[in-house]
């Protein structure tokens, strides 16, 4: 068995660890704390078979411990221990279903009879029930997975264990995270429990699965009437408790056997958050009345932001983007499958214009991985970074060039392209000799000056054909030729295609 020791006196509780193993060998401690706050966080984690816990500590009593432990769904037994005889305590601890009820100083065979009492109990429990015993998120965790069929004797542990009818009314709420962090994490558990503490007659079960994203919020034990979803909406629809890159999904049963397919239809229906805003909490079966329309594809916006690419302008990359982002989000409601294929046209497209501009090559960015994060994206913000991330991966510069004259080199070159600039010129810039130079251009870049300018005016070239509407000989000029026909030869001889024919194909 695994034991929770929560005890402000030092002494004792050291006297109870070194005890528990002397009792039995299979005796574990689990986890020791000195108040009920830690004790309460210990609970959460280690999930401990029994609790050890004394009345009066700081910050926070052993009894208001296990009423909050008992009422997230905590199904560990408990022995209390208490210096004081009053009978409040007593039937406080009763009220709890405390069966062990302890007076210090603890007596040895009163504490051993108590751990044996428990054991016993904790056995008879398991034989009689093996595969359901445990706490209401264990259970829940259980039906959500379908691991656990809610039939009749299941139904019935239900009832007697936590008190949930088969009829009572019970609602969920799903709160998907687009990335999951541990600040994310304990910043929502904070707040939904600050909220909860408002109706201390809800009781609740919290369910974190980081494998999922998910916290799952299950609240019982309220009257029909109370409008939960209000209540719940009424704090996270206000601005300062908005949650960014989060969909949250809402859904009630009035039978504890629909749970399970409920939940499966809010998982699915989160994603319609990306159309309806981080404003909105998605309810199921609501969501089945919306009424969208057709998304058509912002060709213009697409060509508005190759244009800004291929000029260099950042601000109106920036702009562009913004607006490609923005217009998914106007008084019409478009299905998110049809948001997501609009993104996913406009990532190849980019790709493709980045790749054949030369800014970008395979190796500069994981394909797959951007891809998967837009179809599984149930947020804005899960869209929006994954573009933003493809196009933070373009080259901003050539790589990483060690030698200072070839990096000097090359930076002219990049400025005076379109001026017909010499190796001679470069050099003597440099005061360096044209074959000294060659040399050291040649052997840290891998090709050769004239190669490595031809190629980097083609690149331009290819930048000004698909971004914008320029006619071939202003093509020719900004790329550097002043002659349309010789530039037409050299780019065949680059790419296999004539200007005209490149366009054509690639835009």
């Amino acid at each position: 068995m695994k034991f929770l020791i929560v005890e402000d006196e030092i002494r004792i509780r050291e006297g109870i660890r070194r005890l528990l193993p002397k009792l039995d060998a299979e005796n574990e401690i689990a986890a020791e704390a000195e108040n009920g706050e830690q004790g309460l966080a210990l609970i959460q984690r280690v999930q401990p078979d029994v609790i050890i816990t004394d009345v009066r500590m700081p910050v926070m009593d052993g009894l208001s411990m296990l009423e909050e432990a008992y009422r997230e769904g905590c199904a560990a037994k408990a022995i209390v221990l208490s210096a004081y005889s009053e009978f409040e305590y007593a039937r406080s601890a009763l009220r709890l279903g405390v069966k062990e009820y302890l007076l210090k100083p603890i007596n040895l065979t009163d504490f051993s009879e108590a751990i044996q009492r428990v054991k016993q109990e904790i056995e008879r429990d398991r034989k009689n029930s093996p595969e359901k015993i445990g706490g209401l998120d264990h259970m829940i965790r259980n039906i959500l997975s379908g691991d656990i069929k809610t039939e009749d004797e299941v139904l019935d542990y239900l009832k007697d264990r936590f008190g949930i009818e088969k009829t009572s009314p019970i609602a969920l709420l799903v709160t998907y995270f687009e990335e999951w962090t541990e600040k994310k994490r304990a910043d929502f558990l904070r707040k939904i429990k600050m909220i909860l503490s408002e109706r201390p007659g809800v009781l609740y079960c919290i369910q974190q699965d980081e494998k999922q994203r998910e916290i799952r919020l299950l609240l019982y034990n309220y009257k029909e009437g109370d409008n939960m979803k209000r209540w719940i909406q009424g704090h996270f629809l206000r601005e300062n408790g908005k949650l960014r890159g989060a969909a949250m999904g809402w859904t009630e049963v009035e039978d504890i056997r629909l749970l399970r397919e409920n939940y499966e239809a809010v998982e699915q229906y989160l994603e319609w958050t990306i159309p309806m805003g981080d404003d909105v909490i998605i309810s199921y079966p609501e969501i089945l009345n919306i009424q969208t329309e057709l998304c058509v594809y912002p060709l213009d916006i697409e060509e508005q932001m190759k244009a800004a690419v291929c000029s260099g302008d950042e601000e109106k990359t920036i702009k562009s983007l913004k607006r490609f982002q923005r217009y998914f989000q106007d008084q019409k409601v478009y299905s998110p499958q049809n948001i997501k294929e609009c993104y996913v046209r406009f990532f190849w497209s980019m790709i493709h214009f980045l790749k054949e501009a030369g800014s970008m090559s395979s190796e500069d960015v994981d394909q797959r991985e951007l891809l998967d994060r837009i179809t599984r994206a149930k947020t804005r913000q899960g869209l929006e970074e994954a573009v933003a991330k493809l196009l933070s991966e373009r080259k901003s510069s050539d790589e990483e060039i060690s030698n200072l004259n070839v990096r000097r080199a090359v930076a002219m070159i990049h400025e005076f392209y379109r001026t017909g600039i010499t190796l001679d010129e470069i050099a003597a810039r440099l005061g360096i000799t044209p074959e000294y130079l060659g040399t050291q251009f040649h052997q840290e870049m891998g090709i050769n000056f004239s190669a490595y300018i031809r190629k980097f005016r083609i690149e331009k070239a290819k930048k000004l054909l698909l971004g914008t509407d320029m006619k071939l000989y202003e093509v020719a000029e900004q790329a550097g030729y002043t002659d349309a026909k010789y530039f037409s030869r050299v780019f065949k001889a680059e790419t296999g295609m004539l200007p005209a024919e490149y366009r054509k194909t690639h835009k």
